[in-house]
């Protein structure tokens, strides 16, 4: 069973220590709002994984900083915020309740919490940024497997399958076997905009790189490609 220890090491202050049979590796890594940890391989001991951490101290140092500066930069939740997604809008309200909650009414998302507590506090944050992941993969799973379908009978590909992921670094992949991934962070764009990575992933099933031959291709199908482009770069995978 996986495990999980914090240590305090002099210099680098508190570190997790998580132990799993699928590390095969010792690793350092690092997310903003969930700290930084070491991912422990059975057979290695917590003495040397303290000592793999003294060993990196100066990389560790400086990925704490970077992390302090991306959780400054998020995105602070309030009842005063605006924030859609394709068929929801979130409306954050504090109400008379010992726990927070969270709902899909009318078009709406409706995030709830007690009287009283700091709704900027992390712990509601991250109950915020789960509960709007959430209903964007159920709006994901509704829209984008009929969308794909839709998209690829009119321009004539076909492909093998379609996963949606809650990806970090890319709207969406395209296998050797034509196996199609896509983020359900395109349900935050604008549908001429998650139509374009839906094509470009579709193209890849007759094109697999990022060759001439390919933005030819994804231009013959997606008009005003360069444009959209563009536009796309406005807008994040993650929730910031």
């Amino acid at each position: 069973m996986p495990s999980e220890k914090t240590v305090h090491i002099k210099d680098i202050g508190e570190l997790s220590l998580r132990k799993d049979k699928r590390f095969k590796r010792l690793s350092i890594r690092m997310a903003p709002t969930k700290g930084i940890w070491i991912n422990l391989p059975y057979g290695i001991t917590e003495d040397e994984a303290i000592q793999f951490a003294l060993k990196n101290k100066s990389w560790i140092i400086q990925a704490k900083q970077k992390k302090e500066e991306k959780e400054n930069q998020q995105t602070r939740f309030t009842p005063d915020s605006v924030f859609r997604t394709k068929y929801h809008e979130l409306r954050i309200r504090s109400a008379a309740t010992n726990a927070y909650s969270s709902s899909l009414n009318n078009g709406f998302l409706e995030v709830n919490y007690p009287h009283g507590m700091d709704v900027t506090s992390e712990e509601i944050q991250q109950f915020i940024r789960t509960s709007i992941v959430e209903t964007l993969r159920r709006e994901a799973k509704y829209y984008l497997p009929k969308r794909i379908d839709y998209l690829a009978k009119k321009h004539g590909f076909t492909y093998t399958s379609l996963q949606i992921k809650n990806t970090k670094s890319r709207w969406g992949s395209c296998s050797h076997d034509n196996k199609i991934n896509l983020s359900l962070h395109l349900m935050r764009l604008p549908e001429e905009l998650s139509d374009m990575v839906i094509l470009h992933e579709l193209c890849h099933t007759k094109v697999k790189n990022h060759s001439s031959s390919f933005w030819e291709l994804l231009a013959r199908h997606c008009p005003n490609l360069d444009v959209k482009k563009n536009q796309i770069k406005n807008y994040s995978i993650n929730i910031i």
